[in-house]
């Protein structure tokens, strides 16, 4: 799945065909000095860290690390994005370009952008970012984009120390009622690609909670989906072009909350162009959500649409 452009470079999902470039750039010399060795030499190898590093965390956290591509000519130049690793309390901005890259401002285009996406898609309100000590460059980066510089630390996600730096962003978090109806929005905004937008189905499981159930009335008929099972089919609508300037709309919501626990009833509207045909509808929502210690997710949702 295609995540979001700049100007110049397309960031993306990684998949099976990038093994070669993986391999490739995880054994440059300067991958080795400044990030880690990862002792992977064969392209099953460079296939397995893919899995466990790279496309599990998509899963499991709706975000990762991405592959950078320039969209002039769609060569893979490295790797960008969000990963919440074991040992840093808050998820970690991180990005890393094959060496003959380095000097034309890609780096900084994509950590640009990442943050971005990081504040305005997925709602986050505090990043770190972690560089070996004497990796400079990468530090006048972060802190170009707006990162504070913490100093060296010594952090449980790493052997030796790291230089860390935080952002937070400058706007106050709402209360619960606010924050709710924020996720909704966010929800709901994710299947939008009205005038060329790309909709945001891979932040998706970042909303939810990994055992979330997404149950569909049709009729008499019921679905119940994992959220990979929900996520995956409407991905490949979008992508194959089949479903266009889509956008759904909340026209009412009510929301019930106490403590760590909330119900929101929404009716919505929908409109949008299956296979070349205009199409409008609308339906009702019951989204059940949990406060965890990541704010408020989704744990489940039922709805149906309306026939008319």
């Amino acid at each position: 799945m295609q995540i979001l452009e700049t100007d110049r470079l397309r960031l993306r999902w990684f998949d099976d065909s990038d093994v070669p470039f993986i391999l490739g750039l995880i054994n440059e010399p300067s991958w080795k000095a400044n990030i880690a060795d990862p002792g992977v030499s064969t392209p099953e190898q460079a296939r397995q860290w893919m899995r466990d590093r790279l496309l599990n965390r998509y899963w499991s956290q709706g975000h990762g690390f991405w592959c950078v591509e320039r969209k002039e000519d769609g060569e893979r130049l490295g790797l960008a994005g969000l990963i919440h690793r074991e040992g840093l309390p808050e998820p970690d901005l991180g990005y890393g370009l094959a060496q003959r890259h380095w000097g034309r401002g890609y780096a900084r285009e994509a950590a640009t952008a990442t943050l971005r996406y990081a504040h305005e898609v997925l709602g986050l309100r505090h990043l770190l970012a972690t560089t070996a000590p004497h990796n400079d460059s990468s530090g006048r980066v972060l802190r170009d984009i707006g990162f504070q510089d913490l100093g060296l630390q010594q952090t449980e996600a790493h052997e030796g120390l790291s230089h860390v730096y935080e952002w937070r962003s400058p706007e106050p978090a709402g209360d619960d009622e606010q924050q709710l109806r924020a996720l909704v929005q966010r929800f709901l905004g994710a299947f939008d690609n009205r005038a060329g937008r790309l909709p945001q189905l891979a932040a998706l499981p970042h909303w939810l909670i990994p055992e979330a159930r997404i149950v569909v009335r049709q009729g008499e008929a019921l679905s119940s989906l994992s959220v990979r099972e929900f996520i995956e089919p409407r991905a490949d609508a979008f992508a194959s072009g089949s479903l266009q300037d889509f956008h759904e709309w909340i026209e009412d919501l009510h929301i019930e909350h106490e403590g760590g626990l909330a119900q929101l009833r929404l009716h919505y509207a929908k409109a949008g162009r299956r296979e070349g045909q205009a199409f409008a509808g609308r339906g009702h929502k019951l989204m059940q959500c949990v406060k965890t210690a990541r704010g408020w997710k989704i744990a489940a949702v039922a709805w149906e649409d309306v026939t008319a």
